[in-house]
């Protein structure tokens, strides 16, 4: 029987290694890089880049030069994104397309949510629980139509 190697090394040292993991690079939001530049970062052909801007999974920034592709630091987190995806999903660009689509309209509502919640305050959403108002529609129990299995 083989038994697991076992680590003789103390809590405070695996604290001091995790510290000094590598971190992915986070680029600034004003920066932006030349295709050749997003290629490295994100360690992606420049014509798997190129073929994700004729899909629309991603855009370039839009600049004053004339030629070339730029990217900004969001260009950039979503590139991580669609790579990530890739994994999943394999080859199938119109699921991507789908799933970022989706995840952008989540994070739209999210940010609704939190501005509604920031201008109502949290004392009218406690008033409102225990009113039944249009703003804040009461539970109502759902009835099952769960058959029991005979035997």
């Amino acid at each position: 029987m083989i038994n697991p190697p076992r680590s003789s090394t103390p809590i405070s040292e695996l604290a001091e290694l995790s510290s000094r993991e590598i971190q992915l690079f986070e680029p600034p939001a004003d920066a932006l890089y030349t295709i050749e530049a997003t290629s490295r970062i994100v360690d992606v052909p420049r014509h798997t880049i190129l073929v994700y801007c004729k899909y629309r999974l991603l855009s370039p920034a839009p600049t004053a030069a004339d030629h070339g592709y730029y990217f900004n630091g969001n260009a950039v987190r979503t590139l991580r994104r669609i790579e990530a995806l890739r994994t999943v999903c394999g080859d199938d660009l119109a699921g991507i397309k789908i799933i970022l689509d989706l995840t952008a309209a989540l994070e739209r509502l999210r940010s609704d949510i939190r501005l509604l919640s920031r201008t109502k305050g949290a004392d009218s959403w406690e008033k409102n629980d225990n009113e039944a108002s249009p703003a804040s529609p009461r539970r109502r129990e759902v009835k099952s139509n769960y058959r029991k299995k005979k035997k």
